[in-house]
């Protein structure tokens, strides 16, 4: 059987990076994922969340008034009202938050790669003490 050039190339290319002990594996997903913030961390975008979702407080105006505090954390959405509240305190709890009473269900601004914008529900967890705030 006679094979094509690029073909044999790659066969040897191959043999010689087992035969020198190179490692070809690609990372896997899990060892990509851990390189990814989890939830509570301070964060500045969607992508460096492993929960895929980057909360500024800006975005829920006027709950938080930029001009007078800032803050940031990688969240998750909730939905509102009292089982919200719930659900986000108990998350804050399981991260370790110092004050995890003080989280909650908040409505929020998102705004989506194809241009949607609408109101979302996030869990804040800010104010439980978790990834970066100030104030002046």
């Amino acid at each position: 059987m006679k094979l094509p050039l690029a073909s044999s190339l790659m066969v040897l290319c191959s043999v010689f990076s087992l035969a020198c002990g190179t490692d070809v594996a690609e990372p896997t997903l899990a060892a990509q994922e851990q390189s990814l913030l989890s939830i509570g961390k301070s964060c500045s975008s969607d992508s460096q969340c492993s929960s895929g979702l980057c909360w500024n407080t800006a975005d829920s105006y006027p709950t938080y008034n930029p001009s007078w505090e800032s803050g940031n954390a990688c969240t998750v959405e909730c939905t509102s009202g009292t089982a919200g509240d719930t659900y986000c305190k108990q998350l804050a709890a399981q991260y370790g938050a110092p004050y995890p009473s003080s989280a909650r269900c908040l409505h929020a601004r998102g705004v989506y790669d194809n241009g949607d914008d609408s109101i979302v529900y996030i869990c804040d967890l800010v104010r439980a003490g978790l990834g970066s705030y100030w104030s002046e």
